[in-house]
């Protein structure tokens, strides 16, 4: 009986992140097929992909000094005017380069293939191509062949990179990183809220639901930097409610080399690392300097990997270039208001996300239909509004507080960021969400199946406001 409550809890949890990752595959295949279908007009890049999976293979090529894995040789020849480009195309065949597409709009652009890597590169050499980039064709934009994506850091870059090398440039080898993080977003929902409430069967719900809510199945099935965020918070949350509170800080360090918003998660940190704090001391003064030196800790931990996992870039383009590409303009990015105009991508605010307004448009697929970067609305509404509504009942000692702490810190954190400037946020951002609010919604009603916690909650809304009427009436005595 024993060994039957341990194994078919691990066999229902693996089907659940099974099905997480058959649907992150399946979904990366059909955009990628959908892609394919429309090629040469359709690039092969979704959403923000577009931005990373080219930074990525600028950084393999340029920094590293590889290229990508090609059964067939090809790449994109840019040059510097439109007669050299034309003139390029006159001479192709004499190369046995065969062109396949040449109607860039905002690059002077061929992208070409050929039996082998030296006809391209003597082809280039000859007809005066600036730059080669070797690979899946290249996205429309404007010294794309050049751009770094500087303004995020470069890890998520470099397993992408790494994809590229190792399997080759397609569309789906792009993705399988993200893929495996959407794996560990499914199991790490499981694993934390079994943490919290001790209950295998709610710790499967949780993460049943987060593997098949569309936020998930969306953002782990291609390659932008979010769901890289939103794994690397479960795990140091997990870390953190394991009592691991140090390495829980280190961790968010290496998460920030994904992308700096992984640092919203020191708020929910805190939260946990004053709750610990409270059982040795309730002292004002303790609390502050006892979070002043985890804040230290954190952002050290965030100096320490920014600079490691940069040392391929600065090697290649100098500390003094580095530091203002990717730290001050970076941090000035991320505090400003990047596009305004009908021709910008939807923002939204940290609380459109639980109600799906102001949605972002991920992908249209060939038949009109959009992929929109939006969770299940019921759930989040419901957890949105519990956040609140059991504000008073937290004076209690209760399991549901823990998971309290994480989907409030993470939209407090992101209520910050955008009052602090950042008024473009995405509602892809909220992936970092999804799991968070999966686990406080299943912890919270799962506390509530006892009717007594229900009515602690009613009492405590009733002592809140009963002391809020007798301080308006003492106005008037």
């Amino acid at each position: 009986m024993k060994l039957n409550e341990k194994v078919v809890p691990m066999l229902l949890l693996t089907v659940v992140v099974s099905i997480n990752i058959l649907f992150s595959i399946s979904n990366a295949l059909f955009l990628e097929q959908e892609e394919i279908s429309r090629f040469p007009h359709a690039k092969g890049y979704v959403s923000d992909e577009v931005w990373y999976v080219n930074s990525a293979r600028n950084i393999l090529q340029n920094v590293f000094g590889c290229i990508p894995r090609m059964d067939v040789p090809k790449a994109t020849l840019i040059y510097v005017q439109k007669e050299d480009l034309q003139k390029a195309k006159s001479m192709a065949s004499l190369y046995g380069v065969n062109i396949v597409y040449d109607s860039f709009i905002k690059i002077n652009a061929l992208y070409v293939e050929a039996t082998n890597r030296n006809s391209i590169e003597l082809f280039a050499k000859q007809t005066g191509a600036i730059d080669t980039i070797f690979g899946w064709i290249i996205g429309d934009s404007s010294d794309i062949n050049k751009y770094m994506n500087y303004e995020h850091p470069p890890t998520a870059k470099y397993l992408i990179a790494l994809m590229l090398l190792a399997l080759g440039d397609r569309p789906l080898f792009w993705r399988i990183p993200s893929i495996i993080m959407g794996a560990i977003v499914t199991l790490m929902t499981y694993l934390i809220v079994y943490v919290i409430s001790k209950s295998k069967e709610a710790g499967l719900i949780a993460s049943a639901l987060v593997a098949v809510d569309p936020m998930t199945r969306y953002l782990s099935s291609i390659a932008i930097l979010d769901i890289y965020v939103a794994a690397f918070t479960l795990i140091a949350l997990y870390l953190a409610l394991k009592n691991r509170l140090k390495e829980a800080a280190l961790l968010l360090g290496l998460a920030s080399t994904f992308k700096f918003t992984a640092l919203i998660a020191f708020i929910p940190l805190l939260f946990i690392y004053i709750r610990n704090l409270t059982k040795r001391t309730t002292r004002f003064l303790d609390i502050l300097s006892a979070s002043l030196e985890y804040l230290i800790l954190t952002i050290l931990s965030f100096v320490f990997f920014q600079i490691l996992l940069s040392v391929p870039i600065i090697i290649k383009i100098g500390i003094d270039a580095w530091f203002n590409e990717s730290v001050f303009k970076a941090i000035s990015w991320h505090l400003s208001t990047k596009c305004i105009g009908a021709e910008c991508p939807i923002a939204s605010a940290p609380w459109d996300w639980f109600f799906g307004l102001n949605s972002f448009p991920l992908y249209i697929d060939s038949h009109g239909k959009a992929l929109y970067a939006m969770g299940f609305v019921p759930a989040y509404a419901i957890s949105f509004v519990l956040l609140f509504f059991t504000l008073p009942y937290r004076k209690y000692n209760t399991i549901s507080r823990d998971a309290w702490y994480m989907p409030l810190g993470l939209f407090i954190g992101y209520t910050i960021l955008w009052m602090a400037g950042s008024r473009t946020q995405y509602s892809f951002y909220a992936i970092q969400l999804t799991a968070p609010i999966y686990i406080f919604l299943v912890i919270q009603l799962y506390e509530y199946l006892n009717r007594e916690n229900i009515a602690l909650t009613l009492n405590a809304w009733k002592e809140v406001l009963t002391h809020l009427w007798n301080a308006i009436i003492s106005v008037f005595r």
